[in-house]
């Protein structure tokens, strides 16, 4: 028996799965996940179970993961986000997986709101449409009006769906590990972690006050962007399992015919459409992480409003930078400056840089020469540089991996809505007040004293870790063989190399922040008493640099 099933409350749902693989065409995982022996069928008949249909790979699996439920219908989900892990047309078959799943009983519905509030249905609302507006993996959604008159819509959780799901996260768990140790692409792309951040996503999707939170912050993020309408959360109605917000009256924003009814300017709309996940990139480096078409609904005004909040992505101010300085090298045709920001947003390791990737890149960077703003697009950017992330048997961070989704779904409604859309041009404006931001004397500052400060406890730290390994090499943690007069010889070459790489440490981080001074000085707008403040400093620091040249230069002839 597989050591991994032995918990008997886990068996079913095991020998289950195991069946809906085989019976979809995929015996040869099953066999090298060792789960051949839950079934009944030989290991030769199950091996040549033929595919169910003509089918490719792709198709059977998304039939497959529906076949299994919601918890794997979100797995295809997610993977759908990641095309760095799976070829283009299996992302465009999970791309497909959204709202196949049959609708729950009203009934049920009721049942669930009632026990999450604590009150019966006619006191909570005057009026409570049992049939679901729409159903998906983990809920559904029904109209309400409060009896204060308002329109509302109520999300409610499936039931005992955090049972279910906890167990299909326990078995994934297994699995990963598994397939970790006996499959070479379970290493390739450490699938246990992987499995983790899925894990963690959908325990997030189950907490609905989680969402409730998220749409509060977008509220926050949008206050004053004419543009953008979040429904309102109510947080009386609303528990763990159950959500409540303003119904939005719209139209879906990929309804050409209903747009054109409505009178909505499709052209204004498309432009709006990209300045809402730019403003939610550079401005609030908080984004939807959903923005298929069921999710957004076109309002008179050309304004767009947005629900569904259970997934979203988060960028900190660095990636952000980085992301900009990604896209400047790709204009300039800097193939080493496009390098540095891959490595910096986590990409690409300083191992995986090659002869072959770095002529890859050159390529990538190549169909930049000569082709205007107004020709790039962003998918295809995004395709290309993600048929090089494959290439390489890179990595791309999960919530990198979640923008560029994020980005080519709004790009693809965009292009719907007007074929002449103008991706970059758009965008123009918010790089370039981000790159003033990163320029600005407040920022210039607030990064020198970051680094001189990572300079200076690199400097002070180095001495304990040389301490700490001297004493590892003489526990006998790390074996060299030598004599001990040759040892010696070498622990005082260390420890004498040490403090002059220290002194220079230092040395180098008061270089570093004059330089960096001076160019603040000289690009930001320094008025008042900053310039002679910063003449101080400058000959402060310049006396500073000085004693600790001498102090290095001593050190080096005592060594």
């Amino acid at each position: 028996m597989w050591p991994l099933v032995r918990q008997a409350r886990y068996l079913g749902r095991y020998r289950q799965i195991a069946q809906i693989l085989v019976s979809h065409g995929f015996g040869y995982l099953v066999e090298q996940l060792g789960l051949v022996s839950l079934l009944s069928l030989p290991r030769r008949v199950i091996l040549r179970v033929p595919p169910p249909t003509p089918l490719g790979a792709a198709e059977r699996l998304c039939q497959a993961l529906v076949a299994l439920g919601p918890t794997f219908v979100k797995l295809g989900q997610i993977l759908s986000t990641r095309p760095d892990l799976l070829p283009p047309d299996f992302i465009a078959e999970l791309d497909k997986l959204q709202d196949t799943v049959p609708p729950f009983p009203g009934s049920i519905a009721i049942t669930t709101i009632e026990a999450e509030l604590g009150q019966p249905i006619s006191d909570l609302f005057r009026e409570f449409c049992l049939e679901p507006l729409a159903a998906a993996s983990l809920g559904q959604v029904h109209a309400a009006v409060l009896h204060s008159g308002e329109r509302v819509a109520v999300k409610v959780q499936r039931p005992d769906i955090s049972i279910h799901v906890a167990t299909d996260l326990a078995i994934l768990a297994d699995l990963a590990a598994l397939a970790q140790e006996r499959t070479s692409w379970g290493t390739k792309y450490d699938l246990v972690d992987l499995t983790w951040e899925f894990s963690a996503t959908l325990r997030g999707e189950l907490d609905y006050r989680r969402e409730g939170r998220n749409a509060d912050r977008f509220r926050r993020n949008f206050t004053d962007s004419p543009l953008v309408y979040i429904p309102r959360i109510y947080w009386d109605y609303t528990s763990t399992r159950v959500l409540t917000s303003e119904y939005l009256d719209g139209v879906k924003i990929n309804d050409i015919a209903g747009l054109e009814r409505a009178g909505i300017n499709r052209i204004g709309l498309a432009h709006n459409s990209m300045q809402l996940i730019l403003q939610e990139v550079f401005s609030h480096g908080f984004f939807h992480g959903d923005p298929h078409p069921g999710n957004f609904f076109a309002l008179p005004g050309e304004v767009i409003g947005v629900v569904d909040f259970g997934q979203v992505g988060m960028l900190d101010r660095e990636t952000t930078n980085q992301l900009l300085l990604l896209l400047v090298s790709l204009v300039n045709h800097d193939n080493n400056g496009v390098l540095r920001a891959l490595e910096r947003i986590g990409i690409v390791a300083r191992r995986d840089v090659t002869p072959a990737l770095c002529r890859d890149v050159q390529r990538f960077t190549e169909r930049f020469v000569d082709l205007p703003l107004t020709e790039l697009s962003a998918q295809e950017t995004a395709e290309e540089l993600l048929a090089l992330v494959q290439r390489h048997h890179l990595r791309m961070p999960g919530p990198m991996a979640l923008l560029l989704k994020a980005i080519i779904m709004m790009e693809g409604t965009g292009l719907q809505l007007d074929p002449n859309l103008d991706v970059f041009g758009i965008a123009r404006p918010y790089a370039r007040q981000a790159i003033d931001e990163q320029i600005s004397p407040e920022a210039m500052s607030k990064r020198l004293f970051e680094h001189g400060r990572s300079l200076s406890e690199a400097a002070l730290e180095l001495p304990y870790q040389l301490s700490e390994a001297l004493e590892r090499l003489n526990d006998g943690e790390v074996r060299v063989q030598s004599r001990e007069l040759e040892l010696r010889r070498v622990a005082q070459a260390l420890v004498s190399a040490a403090n002059r790489l220290a002194i220079a440490l230092v040395l180098a981080a008061h270089i570093l922040g004059l330089g960096m001074l001076a160019i603040a000085v000289g690009v930001g707008d320094w008025s008042g008493p900053w310039p002679l403040i910063m003449a101080i400093l400058g000959v402060l620091g310049i006396i500073f640099s000085g004693l600790l040249f001498g102090l290095a230069l001593l050190r080096g002839r005592e060594g």
